[in-house]
Parts: structure tokens; C-alpha cells; sequence
């Protein structure tokens, strides 16, 4: 009987909308003057305003369609725009994706035609909210910039707000701290001149709180959050509410706070359960919208034939009682799916409260697993790396010795295996720490693009003497010569392109291609390109090629362990880009990828470099330095490097023997292995420190510092070298060492 009553009375009320819906439409007497036509617009501007915020789609379409044929008229070109925005806004809210994307496309394009760069800029930031609704990040950030960029200075700090805010959300969301933290930035700057406006003080909290959720301060984060759900509760703002909430559960699971968890998903779930009763009456009016439209034009009709006024109201309310019918049979259909969805909702609670034991059991039975394996790596690239310091140290002294010229050959190539053998050990350790890897962020240091290519060209010269190739380098004069961000890692992507490169090219030409993109005051998007006339991939093997093992097996006279593709994938995607790949066998390969830099100043390389710049009072030759370290071939290959380039050296084979010598001895450096027996390199440093804060006491160890477990400057040390090194760099940090405690 209820069931009945209620189908009722859904039906009498689509009638009564049918019979009304115009009754708010304000009249225009026949013929009326443009003056008329501009109040009534101004009128029906006012009220598809405060319904649309009012969440009645079906009167900003009525009202929207009216003021459509009003503007066009008068030709007010304007009005017709502002209300084809409020009409695309409004199927956004309805989920009609595609009359949507039509009325938006439609707006941008009547904005051009008005060549108003404020309209072109709104259009086009609604053309990006449209996306973001939607699901395509992509897109939405591509229209939120043009937007930005079309109403610099020229629109209200609120628009600009709004932007900024967006496109924190979609970086911050997807873990782009760097960028997220830029449009932040932008919205600190503009708070003041809106924060009026509960609303946006509300979005700009939540941004806040995500920003310091990625960087792992999760108080902070937590404290902006509630702060944010407390305004947006007063406001009754329901989509930010649960935005809130979503964010405060990630915060507590990352606190691993369960027990809060669930008090926390019962609000959001209230929260969520008010939204679909939202988007479930949007989605009943979208479809009544849709079914009178074409009724409504039938009645502006009636008003010019008067005579056909009795036809017209059969036939309406003939329409009207099919829209009923078939909306009541929608509306059931949605009733039977929430009723059905709640049901398993509440199944789901009871499952995922006994599987979230299991789960965090299961999880820390996996990170002992991934803990023990990460150990193990480490422990055998550390036992690899030991004797290649002895092997490249022995053959990059037997380089510098004038009587073994004749054998200058055999020598390159048996520093250059050893070199090669490192960089697989390297690549391992690199693909071992992955998952670690994508928690760091990039860094952001001052280096010289010209002088990054030039250092890896210097790199690659006997692989590329070994193959017989050219390396024709082209750097566009736009590129600035100071960029800030991480040269380490695009070292990384470029060395494993161009030796690749090499490596399936005999004869040939290498080509590396830098040209500058997107350039502004800040910013800069560099191209980079590294193409060969070689070997190519053969089309069956480019769809994979970037997987981990993964050769080309047509080409069996290459060897190699298929990582150098792979890691090149794995840092691009850390720099959130893409390569692209083109290939023709027996033609040549061309990748290409973007990366964004901020533009440095000469002051901040200056900064960056004044310590090297610095010139000490004394002479660094004739130094006594102190040599750590239990392994005999390293001592005497670091030795041999030292007393030729006039350092006087002592040595001892662990800590202790270290600490005794240097409470009798006068040192001016000392070199110390990290791990040695009877005492190791950290003890012995915290011993010496402990009545000698000056010397520079510098760690020599075959160890990724990141994988010590411990923080060497609190313990003492100056800098660390990894084993094996370049001779080069290992004297360049041995004096800058001296040149840091020296008095200047």
C-alpha cells in the first residue's frame, strides 16, 4: 500500500512539473524591445544561478534553454555564452558525459568566435573540469594551464584560486609532490584575497593536508584535514566533506591507526550515502530533462498559435504521463539498486573487518620476505664491489704507467670489463631497491646541461672507439644553461640510451638532441632525443622492450642482462613522463622523453659551487693521510693513488689499530673502510671524535650509504666514497675535504 501511495505521488508531482514548469519563466508582451528582452535575461541570469548551486538541474536547463533563444534575439553574444556554461555545467552534475562534452566544446568554441581571452580562459577551465569529473587527469591539467595562462592578470583572484587548487589536487592525488607543491604554493599567495569565502579557505586546508600527508608529516596533514572537514560540515559542502574524509583514512592507515579507521569510514560512509541520494535525484532529473525538452519548445510554440493551444495541452499531458511512467520505472530500478548495493555494503564491512587481520598479517610476513631478499642483494653486490675497487684501481694505475704503453690496449679493455661488471651490479642493486626509490623524491640541484651531455660522451669514448661510431651532439640554443632539478638520475636515462645506442651500432652515428619546449619565466620543458643508425627492434619486441630481461634475441651477437631499458622506464616514470620509442629494422632507433626544470640563476650556481671555489691558505701536497682498511688490495691500491699524487700515507688494517696510531700520530685526512673486523669504521670514527673534532675523517666503503642504517655525519664522518671510484673524483673529494677545514 506505502509502495503504491508513494509511486502516486511521484506521478502527480511529474505532472504538476509538467503543468508549472514555465510558470517562473518571466512573459515578454509581443514584439518587445531589446530593453525588455536584456531585463528578463537579467532576470533568468539571477535565478539559474542560485538553482544550479541549489543542486535543480532541471531549472538551470529550463531556464538555460530560455535564455539561449533570448540571447540570440538580441545577439548578446556574452549571455549566450554564460548561459551555454551554467547549461554544460549542469549535465557535468547529471553524468550526461556526452551532451556535456558537446555544450562545453560548444562554449569554447562561441568564446573564440568573441575573441575575449577572459571568456576563451573561463571556457577552457571548464572544458578542464568537464575531464577531471570525468577521470582524465591528462586533459584537465592541460586546460587548467591554458586557463592559468589566458587569465593571468586578467581575471578575479578567485578564478585564478580555483585553478591553482584543481591542479594541486589532481598532482597531490597521483603523489607529484614537486608539482603539487607548486600549485599550493600559488594558492598560499592568493588565500588572503579570497579567504572571505569559507569555501575556498575549506579547498585550500585540504590541499594543504594531502601536501604534508606525501611528505610524511602526517600531524600536520591531520590537523589541516580537520580543520577543512570543520567548515565544509557548516557549509553542508558534501563533496569536500568526503574529499576530507578519504584523505583523513589515508592518513590514519599510514599512521597505521586502525582502531580509528573504522570510527572515521562510518562518517564518510554517512557522507557518501547522502551524495548517491544527490547524484540519484540528478540522474531522475537528467532524465526528465532530457524527455521535455522537446515539450518545452512545443510550448514557447503554443504562445505564437493561439489556435492550437487545446491540441497542444492533449498532447502535453499525454507526454507527461509517459514521462511519469517511465521515470517511476527508473526511479524503482535505482531504488532496487541502492537497496541491493547497501545490502552488500554492509557484507563487505563484516569481510573486510575479518580479512584486514589477514591482510596486515599477510603484509608483515611480506616486508620480511622483501627485507631478507633486499639484505641478501646488498650482502652480494657489497662482496662484488671489493674486489672490482681492486681490479679498477690496479688497472687505472697500470693506465698511468708510462712503461706499459705497449699493453695500454689489454689494459683499457680489462678496466673496461671490470667497469661493465660493475654497472650490472649497479643495475641489480638499482631494480633491488625500486619500491624504495619511488618514495624519494627527485632532487633539486643546479648543474649545466652542456656540460652533463659532454661528461657522458667523455664516459662513453671507448665503447665508442670499440664500435667504430661518431656522436654528433645538438644542444638548441634555447635550452638554459643553468637548470635545477636531478642530473643524477637524467645522467642515468641518457648513459643507458647512448650506450645502448652504441652497442647495436657498428660504424655508425650516435645522435643526442636536446631542444627546449613550453618555455617561461620558471619553467622549461626539455626534449631530449638519442637516436642510432644501427641494428633497429624488430616490431614484435618494442611493445616489451622496456621490461625487465628484455633483449631484442634477433640480435644474438649482443650481450647483456636486458635491465638498461628497464631502469631507463622506471626512472622516466619517476620524473612522471613518458618515452617514446621508434624503430625500423636495420634502419636505426629514435627515444624520446620530456622532462620539466625549473631555471636557475647564476646565483644559485655560484651558491651552489662556492665551497669549490674557495682557495686554501696551505698546499695540500705532502698531506699525511691515515688509510683504513682491512682488505690489503684495497690499502695498497689506495696508497699507490695518494703517494702519486705526493700524499704521504700511513696504513693500518682496522679501527683500533686506527684509533691507537691516532692518538700518537699527527694526520691531516683519513680514509676509513666502513666495514672491517675487531672494530669496525663507524665505532672507531665515534671513538676518534670523541678527542679530535677537526681532522676529515672520509668513509671508503663498497656499501650504498642509503643502506648503512645509519646517519654517518652524526657519526663523525666528512663524506663518503663508494668503492670502486674514478681516480679523478676520488681527489677531487680529498681536496675538497682539506679545503673545508682549511682556514681561508
Amino acid at each position: 500500500m506505502h509502495a503504491k501511495l508513494n509511486l502516486l505521488l511521484f506521478l502527480c508531482s511529474i505532472n504538476l512539473l509538467s503543468a508549472s514548469r514555465f510558470q517562473n519563466i518571466p512573459k515578454l508582451p509581443k514584439n518587445p524591445t531589446k530593453k525588455e528582452v536584456r531585463t528578463v535575461l537579467d532576470t533568468l541570469e539571477s535565478r539559474i544561478y542560485k538553482e544550479f548551486y541549489s543542486n535543480n538541474y532541471i531549472k538551470v536547463l529550463e531556464y538555460g534553454d530560455a535564455g539561449l533563444d533570448l540571447a540570440n534575439s538580441i545577439d548578446d553574444a556574452k549571455t549566450n555564452l554564460s548561459f551555454s556554461r551554467f547549461i554544460g555545467s549542469a549535465f557535468i552534475k547529471m553524468r550526461d558525459t556526452v551532451r556535456a562534452k558537446e555544450m562545453m566544446e560548444s562554449s569554447l568554441l562561441k568564446a573564440k568566435m568573441m575573441k575575449d581571452p577572459i571568456a576563451i580562459g573561463k571556457t577552457t577551465s571548464d572544458m578542464g573540469n568537464l575531464y577531471y569529473e570525468f577521470g582524465d587527469k591528462t586533459k584537465a591539467i592541460s586546460y587548467y594551464i591554458k586557463a592559468l595562462k589566458l587569465l593571468k592578470g586578467k581575471a578575479g583572484q578567485g578564478q585564478i584560486f580555483i585553478l591553482h587548487h584543481n591542479l594541486s589536487e589532481i598532482y597531490l592525488d597521483s603523489g607529484d609532490l614537486i608539482n603539487g607543491e607548486i600549485h599550493v604554493k600559488k594558492q598560499n599567495v592568493l588565500i588572503d584575497s579570497v579567504s572571505e569565502v569559507p569555501m575556498f579557505l575549506s579547498a585550500y586546508q585540504i590541499s594543504l593536508g594531502k601536501y604534508h600527508l606525501l611528505k610524511n608529516d602526517f600531524d600536520k596533514a591531520l590537523d589541516y584535514i580537520k580543520q577543512s572537514i570543520e567548515i565544509s560540515e557548516e557549509l553542508n559542502y558534501v563533496d569536500n566533506i568526503i574529499n576530507g574524509y578519504e584523505t583523513y583514512l589515508e592518513i590514519l592507515v599510514k599512521r597505521k591507526d586502525f582502531e580509528a579507521v573504522y570510527d572515521v569510514r562510518q562518517k564518510l560512509d554517512i557522507y557518501k550515502d547522502e551524495k548517491i541520494q544527490v547524484e540519484k535525484a540528478a540522474a531522475i532529473q537528467g532524465a526528465i530533462a532530457k524527455m521535455n525538452v522537446e515539450q518545452y519548445k512545443q510550448e514557447l510554440k503554443a504562445q505564437e498559435l493561439e489556435s492550437q493551444l487545446n491540441e497542444q495541452r492533449a498532447y502535453r499531458n499525454k507526454i507527461g504521463l509517459y514521462m511519469g511512467i517511465v521515470a517511476s520505472f527508473i526511479l524503482s530500478i535505482f531504488l532496487l539498486l541502492i537497496m541491493r548495493s547497501s545490502k552488500k555494503r554492509k557484507d563487505l564491512v563484516l569481510s573486510l573487518q575479518e580479512r584486514n587481520v589477514q591482510f596486515l598479517n599477510a603484509k608483515k610476513k611480506a616486508e620480511e620476505l622483501s627485507k631478507v631478499k633486499t639484505n641478501f642483494l646488498s650482502a652480494i653486490t657489497h662482496e662484488l664491489r671489493t674486489p672490482l675497487y681492486g681490479i679498477i684501481g690496479i688497472s687505472s694505475l697500470l693506465q698511468e704507467d708510462e712503461s706499459l704503453k705497449k699493453h695500454k690496449e689489454d689494459i683499457t679493455s680489462l678496466k673496461f670489463s671490470a667497469d661493465y661488471l660493475l654497472a650490472m651490479v649497479n643495475d641489480l642493486l638499482f631494480l633491488n631497491r625500486l619500491e624504495e626509490f619511488k618514495e624519494q623524491k627527485l632532487e633539486q640541484k643546479v648543474f649545466r646541461p652542456r656540460v652533463l651531455i659532454e661528461n657522458i660522451i667523455n664516459s662513453l669514448e671507448f665503447m665508442r672507439k670499440k664500435h667504430n661510431n661518431n656522436f654528433n651532439i645538438s644542444i638548441s640554443p634555447s635550452v638554459p644553461h643553468l637548470l635545477r632539478g636531478d642530473y643524477v638520475k637524467l645522467s642515468q636515462i641518457v648513459i643507458n640510451l647512448a650506450s645502448n645506442a652504441c652497442k647495436f651500432t657498428e660504424e655508425g652515428t650516435i645522435t643526442i638532441a636536446l631542444t627546449a619546449q613550453n618555455i617561461d619565466k620558471n619553467m622549461v620543458s626539455v626534449h631530449f632525443l638519442v637516436a642510432d643508425d644501427g641494428l633497429g627492434i624488430s616490431k614484435d619486441k618494442q611493445a616489451i622492450i622496456f621490461d625487465e630481461f628484455t633483449q631484442d634475441r634477433k640480435n644474438k651477437v649482443f650481450a647483456g642482462t636486458g635491465l638498461g631499458l628497464s631502469i631507463v622506464k622506471r626512472l622516466i616514470d619517476m620524473h612522471n613522463t613518458t618515452i617514446n620509442l621508434r624503430s625500423w629494422e636495420n634502419i636505426g632507433s629514435e627515444f624520446q622523453f620530456s622532462i620539466d626544470y625549473l631555471i636557475a640563476t647564476k646565483e644559485e650556481e655560484l651558491e651552489t659551487v662556492e665551497e669549490l671555489d674557495r682557495i686554501a691558505d696551505k698546499s695540500t701536497d705532502g698531506s699525511h693521510i691515515l688509510v683504513v682498511d682491512d682488505n690489503k688490495i684495497n690499502r695498497l691500491v689506495t696508497q699507490k693513488i695518494l703517494e702519486r699524487n705526493n700524499y704521504v700515507c700511513s696504513i693500518v688494517a682496522n679501527g683500533k689499530e686506527a684509533l691507537e696510531i691516532v692518538k700518537e700520530e699527527v694526520f691531516d685526512l683519513i680514509l676509513m673502510d666502513v666495514n672491517m673486523p675487531v672494530m669496525d669504521g663507524f665505532e672507531a670514527t665515534a671513538a676518534i671524535r670523541k678527542f679530535n673534532t677537526d681532522i676529515p675523517i672520509i668513509a671508503l666503503t663498497a656499501n650504498d650509504p642509503s643502506q648503512m642504517g645509519k646517519d654517518i655525519q652524526k657519526i663523525g664522518f666528512s663524506d663518503v666514497i663508494i668503492k670502486p671510484y674514478e681516480n679523478n673524483y676520488f681527489l677531487d673529494v680529498v681536496k675538497n675535504n682539506f679545503r673545508a677545514t682549511a682556514k681561508v
